[in-house]
């Protein structure tokens, strides 16, 4: 059997598309389908179909992200059956791919289970990978805010700071604001690997879907900060919060997050959900400070390969 990793285009993008709703969950497919993920993934040129003898078995990510320590080589593979065998012999397949005689840099490979499915452990560790805490899961129990949370919130409404949920009367005050926001999400998160490259007009098109808004923060007329939600049936993701660091610990991100909570109470009433690094314990601070609680870990397993040494799997 031959495994080859076809690249998504914008000639086959649709394809991939109608491949990847037929695979995943109902929750998933209906963030897909309400998101402009042609966009993004083209955007990302990482996006491959995976075909065995020409045949699409599945869909990939593939990222490579460099820099002067080391190469980390991110791996997803969403096969069309469902079956934990099959997934890690696809994973230790295309990693045979990979073999070489010797790197001269330092390369650590992450290997992401597909949503529903795990790795078969004694194939995995056979190969020399560990498995390692990636990020957690997080849920907020419908309602308005409770006592004890946004403690922070008093102190940003003292230094001037307003959250407010984004609507016309206020994108026709700020006709730049999609690009204002576009503009703090990437300079919040300079530098991170995964983060994928989102336009100020793909933003746009997520304020015009139904259930789905922003949550911003200004200081006089500046934006210092913005959080993106969206309806999954019958709870609410948080798909990002971004704060410039010169406002941390303002109490910005405390204002931001209650007013997106109360929004959310107040309209639908539903739990809100949102994902952490597991490294990132302020982010995990701050999401207990807002009243959510840890549900899941998402492990990745990985291994790494030492300068010098034969990449072998």
């Amino acid at each position: 059997m031959t495994l080859t990793l076809l690249p998504v285009t914008k000639d086959n993008i649709a394809d991939y598309l109608a491949f990847r709703v037929s695979i995943v969950d109902a929750s998933t497919a209906s963030y897909l389908s309400r998101t402009d993920q042609a966009s993004i993934i083209l955007a990302n040129p990482v996006h491959h179909f995976l075909l065995e003898d020409d045949v699409i078995i599945a869909t990939a990510v593939f990222k490579r992200v460099g820099d002067d320590d080391c190469i980390s080589v991110h791996i997803l593979i969403d096969p069309q059956m469902r079956d934990a065998q099959h997934l890690t012999d696809l994973v230790i397949q295309l990693l045979k791919t990979e073999n070489l005689s010797g790197v001269d840099q330092e390369v650590r490979y992450h290997l992401y289970p597909s949503s529903g499915l795990s790795f078969i452990e004694a194939d995995m560790m056979a190969m020399g990978f560990s498995q390692v805490s990636e990020n957690i899961k997080y849920i907020r129990d419908p309602g308005p805010s409770r006592a004890g949370e946004f403690p922070h919130a008093p102190k940003g409404e003292k230094l001037g700071y307003r959250a407010m949920v984004l609507d016309d009367d206020l994108i026709a005050q700020y006709p730049d604001i999609f690009a204002r926001i576009t503009d703090v999400y990437e300079r919040a998160f300079f530098g991170r690997p995964n983060m994928p490259k989102i336009t100020a007009e793909e933003r746009e098109k997520y304020y015009h879907q139904s259930d789905s808004g922003f949550v911003i923060c200004m200081l006089r007329d500046d934006l210092v900060a913005s959080t993106h939600f969206l309806k999954f049936d019958q709870e609410f993701l948080v798909t990002e919060l971004e704060c410039l660091r010169k406002h941390w610990g303002t109490g910005a991100t405390d204002l931001v997050c209650k007013h997106l909570i109360q929004e959310v109470a107040k309209r639908w009433n539903f739990p809100i959900i949102a994902y952490a690094d597991k490294s990132n314990a302020a982010s995990r601070r701050a999401m207990e400070r807002f009243g959510l609680y840890p549900v899941q870990e998402h492990f990745s397993w990985q291994r790494t390969f030492p300068t010098g040494s034969r990449l072998d799997f």
